[in-house]
C-alpha cells in the first residue's frame, strides 16, 4: 500500500513539474520574441521585467554613451567595456549606435565583439532580454528611461559613470533623481566639488559616490600632438533651449558671431598662423540652428564628431559653462570662461546653470562678460605660448580625485557593487 501511495506522489509531483517546465519554457521561448513587442515605456519594462525575473540568469554588464544619438560620442562606457573585452571579460556589452563613427570604424577591423546595435527610432524593446539578464546597467549621461528600470526592478543595479564632471548641471540631476529609489542609484564623480556639492544638495546617499573619474580622460595622458596641424583654438558654448525666432534674436547667437567675425582678432591669428575651431552643440545642429554666413579663413566649423579630435589638440578653449572645459583643465591647458548671455533678457531654462558664486567657484579666475576682455585674453595666452598663469596649474589638479589609471579604478568600483549584491 505504502508503494502504491509512493508511486502515485511520485506521479503527482512529476505531473507538477511537468507543468512548470513547459510553463517556463513557453515563457521563455515567448521571451526571446520581445523584440518583435513594442513596449510602450518604462513601465511596460518594469512589469515584465519582474514577471520574468525568476527565469533570469545574471550574466550582462551593460554599457552605454549616446546610443540614440548618431552625432555624439563620448566614449567613456565605451573605455570601460573596452579595459572589459582586453581582460577577457565576456559578460560585458555596448550599446552603440549603427551610423556612429565608432561603429563604422569597429566593424571596418572586425571589432563587434559584443557590441548591441542600435538603430535609429528602434524600440527599445529589443534591450529586453539584456535587461533581464544584467547584473549593473552602467550609462554615461543620465537618461531618466533606465535609472527608472533600476529604481523599481529589484535585480537590477545602476550605475552612473558621468558623460562629464557636472558642476554646473544639478538642477537637471536633482530633476532626474525625483520619485527614484535613492538605493538603487551610484555615481562615479570626479572631483572633491562634485562630491561636497551632491551631499549639501542630498542628491544621493554618501555609499553610493564613489570617487572616481571619467573613464576617457585616460587617453588624454597619451596624447601626442600632430605637428602638422595648426596651433588651434577651441570654441564652443553649451546649447540654449531655443525656438528658431528666438535664437536668431538673442544675445547668445549675436555675440558668438561677433567673435567670429571679429576682424582685429582674426588679422592677429592670421600673423600667429593660428586656427579658431567652433563648433557647435549637436542638439542646436540637430534642431537647424546653424550659422550661414562665411567668415575668415581662420575660423574653421566644424561638425561635432570632430569634438575630441580638437580637446586633444587645441591649446586654448574658449566657453560659457560647458563641461569640456574640465578635459582642458585635465591637460592643463587655459580655459577662459565668456558668459555670452548673461545680460540677456530672455528667460530661458539654462539661467539656472548661470547663478554661479565667482567668489568661491571653481572657475578660480579667466571669467569674462564683455567681448573686448575676452579677445584681450586670447592675444595673452597665444603671445605667452598658452602657459598657465603662475598658480592655476595647482588650482586645476584639485578638480580631479585621480589622474591616472582612472578606468582600472572605476572598473574595481564596479566589480565591488555586482560582488556586493
Amino acid at each position: 500500500m505504502k508503494t502504491k501511495y509512493k508511486k502515485l506522489l511520485f506521479l503527482y509531483l512529476f505531473f507538477l513539474y511537468s507543468i512548470f517546465y513547459f510553463t517556463k519554457r513557453k515563457k521563455i521561448k515567448e521571451l526571446f520574441k520581445f523584440d518583435e513587442i513594442k513596449l510602450r515605456d518604462y513601465q511596460d519594462f518594469i512589469i515584465n521585467l519582474n514577471n520574468y525575473s525568476i527565469y533570469r540568469k545574471s550574466k550582462y554588464i551593460l554599457l552605454f554613451d549616446y546610443f540614440n544619438s548618431p552625432n555624439c560620442e563620448d566614449f567613456n562606457a565605451f573605455t570601460i567595456f573596452n579595459y572589459y573585452i582586453n581582460n577577457n571579460n565576456n559578460d560585458a556589452y555596448y550599446i552603440i549606435n549603427e551610423q556612429t563613427e565608432l561603429y563604422k570604424h569597429l566593424s571596418n577591423d572586425n571589432k563587434t565583439k559584443n557590441l548591441i546595435i542600435y538603430r535609429n527610432n528602434q524600440n527599445l524593446s529589443f534591450l529586453f532580454h539584456y535587461l533581464l539578464n544584467s547584473k549593473i546597467i552602467i550609462q554615461s549621461y543620465s537618461m531618466s528611461f533606465f535609472q527608472k528600470i533600476a529604481s523599481k526592478v529589484k535585480y537590477i543595479k545602476f550605475l552612473y559613470i558621468c558623460h562629464a564632471v557636472n558642476y554646473f548641471k544639478t538642477s537637471i540631476i536633482a530633476e532626474q533623481l525625483k520619485n527614484l529609489d535613492k538605493n538603487k542609484q551610484n555615481i562615479i564623480l570626479t572631483s572633491p566639488y562634485e562630491y561636497n556639492l551632491y551631499k549639501k544638495l542630498h542628491l544621493y546617499d554618501e555609499k553610493s559616490m564613489h570617487k572616481g573619474g571619467l573613464a576617457r580622460y585616460d587617453r588624454l595622458n597619451f596624447i601626442k600632438k600632430n605637428e602638422s596641424e595648426k596651433n588651434c583654438i577651441l570654441i564652443s558654448f553649451t546649447y540654449r533651449n531655443f525656438n528658431n525666432f528666438i535664437y536668431n534674436n538673442s544675445l547668445f547667437k549675436k555675440n558668438t558671431i561677433k567673435i567670429l567675425s571679429d576682424v582685429e582678432l582674426n588679422s592677429f591669428l592670421e600673423k600667429k598662423n593660428i586656427d579658431l575651431v567652433f563648433i557647435q552643440h549637436h542638439h542646436e545642429v540637430r534642431r537647424g540652428l546653424k550659422f550661414n554666413q562665411n567668415f575668415f579663413s581662420t575660423i574653421k566649423i566644424k561638425p561635432q564628431k570632430y569634438l575630441a579630435h580638437y580637446i586633444e589638440q587645441c591649446s586654448l578653449y574658449v566657453t560659457d559653462f560647458s563641461s569640456i572645459s574640465f578635459d582642458f583643465m585635465f591637460q592643463n591647458k587655459p580655459v577662459l570662461f565668456y558668459h555670452i548671455d548673461v545680460k540677456d533678457n530672455i528667460n530661458f531654462g539654462e539661467k539656472d546653470f548661470m547663478k554661479i558664486d565667482y567668489n568661491n567657484s571653481i572657475y578660480y579666475n579667466n571669467i569674462f562678460f564683455s567681448h573686448i576682455d575676452l579677445i584681450n585674453k586670447i592675444k595673452y595666452y597665444v603671445n605667452k605660448n598658452f602657459s598657465l598663469e603662475k598658480g592655476l596649474e595647482d588650482k586645476y589638479k584639485t578638480l580631479f580625485y585621480n589622474k591616472n589609471n582612472i578606468t582600472e579604478k572605476i572598473v574595481n568600483i564596479i566589480n565591488n557593487l555586482i560582488k556586493n549584491d
